[in-house]
This record gives structure tokens, C-alpha cells and sequence, in this order.
């Protein structure tokens, strides 16, 4: 039996579509009961279980875990669920996979096997750099300099606005910060409007912010430098991230954002070191789907045994060439170094400055 929590939302639902058939079953929880029997009927033919359940609710939760195989948390938003559903799961003898999550999620497993930080940011935003890194070491000499760059012009579900809205806050990351020299510098970078961006459509403004995830990799890769960047196509969501009230604000506005224009997803890569400079960049048009697809790849590596008992953050356990061959249908990628380096941090001088 896999459960998936938020198994008829916008992640949730594909996920639990790529997971049909991988085990004796598929149980789908919400808090709305009725949207979990539709998807039951609908998606899934009938060939499912439908469960009402809300994630504050401990008991609720305990049900729905017990006789799991594995518990797929694609419920949000994950600053607020924190460590709640890998507690459940693992107090029922569940294994666990949650699309998001990150350091708030440290439960103690039971011997049991969970992967967290499983989605599309965080995930790949941490398992592809340390591809290219992987990629770029048989050439000699560490790397030196990482750039990343994840954006586009994309929908937000309330959960990802929820999500959205606590960016900023310094137990997720650090907006302007950068990495160097083996720490976090403060406002060390500053925001970039209406630059080009290779792979990106048009001119964009690129946002620096140091989630917790590009600590993490910047530290374990022994990156010199490391600089993450928020790529938005027009300003009135990174407006909205200051003004909205609620989760269902910020939505709205993305709506607005997005009326009329067609949706895309990126994320490039660029490390620098002694081999030159290497790229890797993934494209989709469904940032969501994307995110499903990464999430459903985790579960099937634990349902395999592919990753051993313990609490693991994704980037650190899967297997890249892997992740990046499931992903095709959904997403495109590609590596080359023939994309020239992007240096948003260097100084611009106008022709016939001193």
C-alpha cells in the first residue's frame, strides 16, 4: 500500500498516477474527503482507496499511515507540516518520501528508510550540481564557482505561495546572501533586472536568495563560490511577496502574471573550475510535473531498496543519470560547455567609463 497525503492535489495527483501499480495499492488522503473519492473514481478508475484526513490531526494521520508500505507527503505548505507526517509514518512502520521538507524533518526513522527534499526545488536543485560536479572532477582540480539560476513564468498552487511568502526568513535561507570562501555572506549579491539569460525567453530579473539547500551543497561540494538566483519573468510576484496577505493573495497575482502567456520552467546550471566551464540546464513546461516526477522516482528508489534505512536528503541518496532518464516526457536537458560563463555579480561599466 502507498499512501500519498495531497494525493488529489496539483503534485500529488501525478505523483500518485506514476506510483499506480507499484504495490498492492493506492491510498489517497486529503482533508477534502470529496476530492479524494473524485480522483479515486476519476484518475484512478475506481482502483484505490479515498481518505479524509487532515494532517494536524495526530489520530487522523496514525490511520492513515497504518499499513502503508510507504507515505508520500505531497501535502503543504512544508513550513507548516514541518516533521508531522514523517512521525506518523515512521511510528507506523512506514517508510517515507516527502516532495519538499528539508532540516524540519529530522524525526528519528525506526529503522526505517525516508528521503526528504524530493521534488523539483528542493531535489534537483541539489542533486544536479553535484552532477556536474561529479561530471567535471575526472579533468582535475576542484570546482570553483557555482551558478544556478531556477525560474520562469509558472502558476502558483497556495500551498507553493505559503511556501513563497516564507522565503526570507532566515531558517529557510537568506535573501541576497552568497556563498564564499567555505560560509554564507550576507548581502553579499544584488538583485539583476531585465538581464538575458541563456534558455531563458526574454528578459527576466534574477533574484539572489541561499535556501538551506545551497548551503548544504555549497559546503559538502567545497565550493569557493556559489551564487543561487530566483528567476521570475516580470516583477508582480516578487512585488506580491511583500505585499500579499495571504497564500491565496500571492496565487492570484501569479494568475495575473501568467494570463495570456505561456508557461516555462528553468533551470540552469554553470560551474566553473580548472576543466572550464560546464553547463546543465532542464526544461518544462509544467514546474509541477516536474516536481511529481522526482518525487515518484524517490519513492520507487526506497520501494527498490535503493536507499538504505535512515533519514536522507534526496540530492544525496538518488542516483542523477537516473532521475534525469525519468524525467523525459516531462522535462528536456542538456549539458554542454559551450555556453559562455554568466557573471551577474561582475561590475557593468558603460563604453568610455573610467
Amino acid at each position: 500500500m502507498i499512501g500519498v497525503l495531497g494525493g488529489y492535489g496539483t503534485v500529488g495527483a501525478t505523483t500518485a498516477l506514476l506510483l499506480t501499480g507499484r504495490a498492492g495499492n493506492v491510498r489517497i488522503g486529503g482533508r477534502d474527503g470529496a476530492a479524494a473519492r473524485k480522483f479515486v473514481a476519476d484518475a484512478l478508475d475506481g482502483d484505490g482507496e479515498a481518505w479524509q484526513v487532515d494532517a494536524f490531526d495526530p489520530d487522523g494521520l496514525a490511520r492513515f499511515c497504518r499499513g502503508c508500505r510507504i507515505v508520500v507527503n505531497c501535502a503543504g505548505p512544508s513550513y507548516l507540516l514541518r516533521d508531522r507526517v514523517a512521525r506518523a509514518a515512521f511510528a507506523a512502520g512506514a517508510d517515507y518520501v516527502d516532495a519538499a521538507g528539508d532540516a524540519a524533518a529530522l524525526s528519528a526513522t525506526g529503522g526505517r528508510t525516508g528521503v526528504i527534499s524530493a521534488g523539483m526545488l528542493p531535489g534537483l536543485t541539489g542533486l544536479l550540481p553535484r552532477h556536474l560536479a561529479a561530471l567535471a572532477s575526472p579533468h582535475g582540480g576542484p570546482a570553483e564557482r557555482l551558478d544556478v539560476y531556477t525560474g520562469g513564468l509558472d502558476r502558483l498552487t497556495p500551498a507553493a505561495a505559503g511556501d513563497f511568502l516564507l522565503a526570507g526568513q532566515e531558517e529557510q535561507g537568506a535573501a541576497l546572501a552568497g556563498w564564499r570562501d567555505g560560509g554564507k555572506v550576507a548581502r553579499a549579491l544584488t538583485p539583476a533586472h531585465d538581464v538575458e539569460l541563456p534558455y531563458f525567453p526574454g528578459p527576466v530579473t534574477a533574484y539572489p536568495y541561499l535556501s538551506v539547500e545551497a548551503e548544504r551543497v555549497a559546503a559538502e561540494l567545497g565550493l569557493a563560490e556559489a551564487r543561487w538566483y530566483n528567476v521570475m519573468t516580470g516583477d508582480r510576484v516578487l512585488a506580491g511577496a511583500s505585499t500579499a496577505t495571504s497564500a491565496a493573495e500571492l496565487a492570484r497575482i501569479a494568475e495575473l502574471e501568467l494570463a495570456g502567456r505561456t508557461p516555462y520552467y528553468v533551470l540552469l546550471f554553470q560551474l566553473t573550475g580548472a576543466h572550464g566551464t560546464s553547463t546543465l540546464v532542464v526544461r518544462t513546461a509544467d514546474s509541477y510535473a516536474l516536481t511529481a516526477a522526482v518525487t515518484a522516482h524517490a519513492a520507487r528508489a526506497v520501494l527498490a531498496g535503493d536507499v538504505p534505512a535512515g533519514l536522507h536528503h534526496a540530492d544525496a541518496v538518488l542516483d542523477p543519470v537516473r532521475v534525469l532518464a525519468d524525467l523525459e516526457g516531462v522535462a528536456t536537458a542538456e549539458i554542454t560547455d559551450a555556453v559562455a560563463p554568466i557573471d551577474l555579480a561582475a561590475p557593468a561599466f558603460e563604453e568610455g567609463a573610467l
